[in-house]
């Protein structure tokens, strides 16, 4: 058994305060966490550096990520995936990262974009700002599709937001193939992670989420009527 009250004074009053923050962001059973970046080397960081220490001591500290906390953690994040980093913003580090391995990187070794981070830095606030009002009586509660990282789908149900904006812009999205071999699947194929159908120039050919025959002869004939009327 583990004597919390021991843990607690090792750890200090301050590491203690930004516990709730830091063990939401970095993964709970609400909030998802980042690839191949554990709570020890999380904590670590944090214990290393104040300004950090400060960031997850304020995160839930209210219903919204006020724009210094975000950057603190944001530089956090860099330092998360490149321990001696001086870059502060994820596009930058990601960029930076990716042309380091000339493109030979997987995604998830990548931080996430910085659209990305911020939507799981509200859903991470949201969450530990649950547990930082756990002794109050009827705490005023938002609902989480109300911009904290979740939205609601057409059935109304609750979805995580991975992202406010797009991924890519449209003349980049245009060019995505997958590489599926057997079947095309939510979890890991790029045309449906990005919200494409899949196409001709996809390596496997006929998946469910192929653009369907009569949406191809329509813009076919779309096609045609332009050309009669030039």
């Amino acid at each position: 058994m583990i004597d919390v009250g021991k843990l607690a004074a090792v750890l200090g009053s301050g590491v203690c305060s930004a516990l709730p923050g830091l063990h939401a962001w970095s993964g709970c059973d609400t909030v998802s966490a980042l690839a191949s970046q554990g709570k020890i080397k999380a904590l670590k960081l944090v214990q290393a550096n104040d300004l950090y220490l400060q960031a997850f001591t304020d995160l839930g500290s209210s219903w919204n990520v006020p724009t210094d906390v975000f950057n603190s953690i944001q530089a956090f994040t860099c330092q998360l995936y490149a321990r001696n980093t001086k870059i502060v913003g994820a596009n930058s580090l990601r960029y930076h990262m990716f042309c380091a391995k000339k493109g030979q990187i997987e995604s998830g070794q990548l931080p996430p974009c910085e659209d990305s981070l911020m939507q799981h830095t509200l859903r991470a606030n949201y969450q530990a700002a649950i547990w930082r009002r756990g002794l109050e009586n009827l705490p005023d509660v938002p609902a989480p599709s109300a911009e904290h990282g979740w939205e609601l789908d057409d059935g109304g149900s609750l979805k995580i937001r991975w992202m406010a904006g797009i991924p890519a812009p449209d003349v980049v999205l245009n060019l995505i193939s997958c590489t599926c071999r057997r079947t095309c699947r939510p979890s890991d194929c790029s045309c449906i992670l990005n919200g494409l159908k899949c196409t001709v120039v996809c390596k496997l050919q006929g998946c469910s989420n192929m653009v369907q025959d009569d949406a191809i002869v329509a813009q076919d004939a779309n096609d045609s009527d332009g050309d009669s009327d030039d």
